[in-house]
């Protein structure tokens, strides 16, 4: 059993309880919820990144691939021209100048020949290679936008435009298309260094034929750096970062990085692999995505550089054999910021509460426990039975109120049942002063009688009185020297307690008066009669058994008004017989017209019982009366013993039917033995 605490305490312990798995729970809400946000806000961000990433990228490369299938239907009609330079000036300038992407044009036919105009700035460089004339010669034009007069120099380079990579692309892709039946498409290089510029660049480059019966090629050179120039710029989160790869893993589009501010260092870093820029983070997010297939990427949470992270990637394609990646890289200490905040503020304002809190319950408790500790002091006073009025109870709670009353009430209950208590105790000591101390002996007889009320005071009473006759003639009660007759009464009055008590000891005394003054036994019987119906309440009756026993004669007088059964051992016979009653119950009505009987001899071993229905009418708690047949078996069962014995045995067996159950009404008996 745990040990008992204070209202105080409770109440200071169980709010303090509540705050405190009120907080924990609005933190662990906090912390459930701040993690399905910042993975909800972590998509969310990614995503976007890679839909920006991706449309950047489409505004990046579809114009190259949109002008290379234009310059491509030049070629069809004859328009480009790889021996006329100045053609060749007239017509793809502008078209370099509205497409700032594409660095260079390049056009060649199987022969090796080949044209390429290159814009470096505000400089123009036009190149002209014709390997089956010039051999290493190459014929060059340069000039400015301030002024297209273009002067001409020759220089040697090893250099075949067919052995080139966008050459042998476009050409590998125009045969794959020529056997699977389908019209050529737009080839793209694998991402490389350029021959001219050393730039990193990436080709589009597609087959024409003018109707000469030559392959010819015409590429676009996209420098790279231009890739890494705006996803450097892109800004994710404070430490996040967008990153474009090649499929076979290298870097073309570099994250946002203090390192990459620089355009060199960025020209510098583009077509490494990730592990070789020296860069942690890059070289574990594609470690994390490595564990997936770049088609099918998700969000992926993996640890760098002791922070977690979150990465995603997408797959871009510029033809169906060459295709790009895009990843999106978001620290999660960027997303926990606010919400580190916000929690730092939920724990601030929740250990706020408590302390408020907590003192606001000690002044509750205090309020509360007071009054309750008071009133516990004055019950401990009332246990100690002090009932006298205490110091009043103050308290503005509605119920500590009532508890005081009731307290008070409870109080003053106990006074008065104090004092019913003992007026019960005096009407008891009273009422018991009536039983005779010792019952008088009849030369002859055994004459034994015993009560025991079911309350404080019975509605039973007997008497058993001695009388004889002086030389006077006169009556002599209770005479000291030895009796001639014995006058026996037993009386019940309905109910118990102290009314029914007080009726059948008025009963008791006017017997008593009657048989001090001789009075005739019928006028007796009526005058008792009319007395007790004007004296009872309505509905109210006293059953009583008189009877007169002569020492001499051994008859019995016998007068029943309503007390039965009367039992009657004949010893001669063996039987208990039951004799009826005489009349009707004291009070009742008025005129009773009472007849007496006459006397029943009482021959040597007979016995004469009476008692109150509190015998017969005793239950087991299965509400099974003793009733009469056992008190007739019990009588007959022990006749032979002493009367004593037979009403010892009899209340013996009354208790073991009852078996504890408490006694409901009044018990009494007398029993009258011949010796």
């Amino acid at each position: 059993m745990p040990a008992p605490v204070s209202i105080r305490q409770s109440l200071l312990w169980n709010f303090a309880l509540v705050i405190i798995v009120l907080g924990g729970g609005i933190l662990l809400t906090t912390a459930f919820g701040t993690r399905r946000a910042v993975a909800r806000f972590t998509q969310s961000i990614m995503t976007r990144t890679l839909d920006e990433t991706e449309q950047r990228l489409h505004r990046f490369f579809d114009p190259v691939t949109h002008e290379l299938q234009i310059a491509r239907d030049w070629g069809h009609a004859g328009l480009l021209d790889v021996d006329d330079p100045e053609a060749m000036r007239r017509l793809l300038v502008p078209l370099l100048r509205r497409t700032p992407q594409i660095s260079s044009v390049l056009v060649a036919d199987e022969r090796g020949r080949e044209q390429m105009i290159l814009r470096t700035g505000e400089a123009w460089s036009l190149r002209q290679t014709r390997r089956d004339e010039w051999g290493d010669r190459t014929r060059w034009l340069t000039w400015t936008d301030g002024d297209e007069a273009a002067i001409e120099s020759w220089r040697t380079l090893d250099y075949d435009p067919r052995t080139r990579p966008w050459y042998t692309a476009a050409v590998a892709r125009d045969a794959e298309a020529e056997a699977a039946g389908t019209a050529g498409s737009v080839a793209w290089t694998t991402p490389y260094v350029f021959f001219t510029t050393r730039d990193p660049g990436i080709t589009a480059a597609a087959t024409y034929e003018p109707g000469d019966g030559l392959t010819h090629v015409i590429g676009f050179d996209v420098l790279l750096n231009d890739i890494s120039a705006f996803t450097t710029a892109m800004r994710v989160s404070e430490q996040g970062g967008a990153i474009v790869l090649t499929d076979d893993g290298r870097v073309i589009g570099l994250p946002r990085n203090e390192r990459y501010v620089d355009a060199d260092a960025r020209r510098a870093s583009v077509l490494k692999r990730p592990d070789e820029l020296g860069w942690t983070l890059a070289t574990d997010a594609t470690n994390a995505f490595a564990t997936q297939p770049l088609e099918a990427a998700t969000a992926t949470r993996f640890r760098s550089a002791g922070s977690w992270w979150w990465g995603n990637g997408r797959l871009f394609s510029l033809s169906p054999a060459r295709t790009l990646w895009i990843g999106v890289v978001v620290s999660e200490a960027d997303l926990h910021g606010p919400l580190a905040s916000r929690r730092a503020w939920i724990i601030a304002i929740t250990l706020t509460v408590l302390v408020g809190a907590m003192l606001r319950v000690a002044v509750l408790a205090r309020r509360f426990s007071e009054p309750i500790e008071q009133l516990m002091t004055e019950s401990d006073r009332i246990s100690h039975g002090d009932l006298t009025p205490g110091p009043p109870v103050r308290s503005h709670l509605t119920e500590v109120t009532a508890l005081a009353g009731a307290h008070d009430q409870m109080r003053e209950g106990l006074q008065s049942l104090l004092k019913l208590e003992r007026d019960l105790l005096v009407a008891r000591e009273i009422q018991r002063a009536t039983f005779p101390s010792k019952l008088p002996a009849l030369p002859g007889f055994e004459i034994v009688a015993w009560s025991e009320p079911a309350d404080e005071t019975g509605g039973d009473t007997y008497d058993v009185i001695g009388l004889r006759h002086n030389d006077a003639g006169e009556i002599e009660v209770d005479p000291p020297d030895g009796v001639e007759q014995v006058a026996l009464l037993l009386a019940d009055a309905t109910g118990h307690g102290v009314g029914p008590a007080l009726s059948v000891t008025q009963i008791r005394a006017m017997l008593r008066m009657a048989v001090r003054i001789g009075s005739d036994p019928v006028q007796f019987f009526d005058a008792l009669n009319e007395q007790l119906h004007a004296d009872l309440p309505t509905g109210r009756f006293i059953t009583a058994w008189l009877g007169r026993l002569d020492g001499a004669t051994g008859a019995m007088s016998t007068f029943s008004a309503g007390q039965g059964p009367l039992l009657h051992y004949d010893a001669t016979a063996g039987t208990c017989a039951i004799r009826p009653t005489d009349t009707m119950p004291f009070g009742i009505v008025t005129d009773l017209q009472p007849a007496v009987p006459p006397p029943v001899p009482l021959a040597t071993g007979d016995i004469f019982a009476v008692f109150s229905d509190g015998i017969f009418e005793a239950a087991d708690p299965d509400g099974q009366q003793f009733g009469v047949e056992r008190v007739q078996e019990l009588i007959i069962t022990h006749h032979a013993k002493p009367a004593a014995e037979l009403l010892t045995r009899l209340r013996e067996a009354v208790d073991e039917f009852v078996r504890g159950h408490p006694a409901d009404d009044d018990r009494t008996g007398i029993i009258v033995k011949r010796r």
